[in-house]
């Protein structure tokens, strides 16, 4: 595990609860929301993932990983992707709110993918290095919590569980398959109809 980079996001962890605090309460709460995304998008992973060697040294090659791993995997996506469908039939979003949620589910999940999975973790990574990448995955998102007024499905534990769950998944997919172009593509979807679903929640 990349040392310095593990804890300069953890140093950016109350920074960004604080961010997500104090944007969601004077802004609209959805748009603080995505303020305090673009925050640490562009403010926190994009720094570190140049201070730390760039976008171009990362394995980016789709390679699919083991059945099993490629089905829980779909098998997540789908489960967000219909609780999206349900959220769309009672609140339709207007074509520029979907062209902002792909946007926004490209950079969320190709950034943290690169990031999380791609700078941070090293090839020969071993169970202690993984799981504290996990961990950190995790408690990132806990400075989602600190938003106020924004819906989400299932809470503090929805959210933190879908980031333990999705954040396993592609970490395994990461260690079977040497790259993070898998695990994009899977996190890419899941923000898709995730996203979604916080838009259809919560009204502009």
């Amino acid at each position: 595990m990349d040392r310095h980079a593990a804890l300069a996001v953890l140093a950016a962890i109350p920074v960004l609860a604080a961010v997500f605090y104090y944007a969601t309460r004077l802004m609209p709460p959805l748009q603080g929301y995505l303020f305090g995304l673009a925050v640490y998008w562009f403010c926190v992973l994009t720094p570190l993932i140049i201070w730390r060697g760039g976008f171009g040294n990362v394995r980016y090659r789709l390679i699919l990983p083991q059945p099993w791993l490629l089905a829980l995997n779909a098998a997540l996506i789908l489960g967000v992707c219909i609780a999206a469908i349900v959220g769309l039939q009672t609140t339709p979003l207007p074509l520029f709110i979907l062209a902002a949620v792909a946007c926004a589910a490209v950079i969320n999940g190709s950034l943290e993918e690169i990031f999380w999975r791609g700078k941070l973790l090293s090839d020969d990574a071993d169970r202690t290095a993984l799981s504290l990448q996990l961990i950190l995955f995790i408690g990132w998102h806990i400075a989602l919590l600190f938003a106020g007024g924004v819906v989400v499905t299932g809470g503090a534990l929805g959210l933190l569980g879908g980031a333990a769950i999705g954040g396993l998944l592609w970490t395994w997919a990461r260690v079977q398959t040497g790259s993070v172009g898998f695990s994009i593509l899977c996190h890419v979807g899941l923000n898709l109809f995730a996203f979604t679903e916080l838009a259809t929640n919560n009204p502009i």
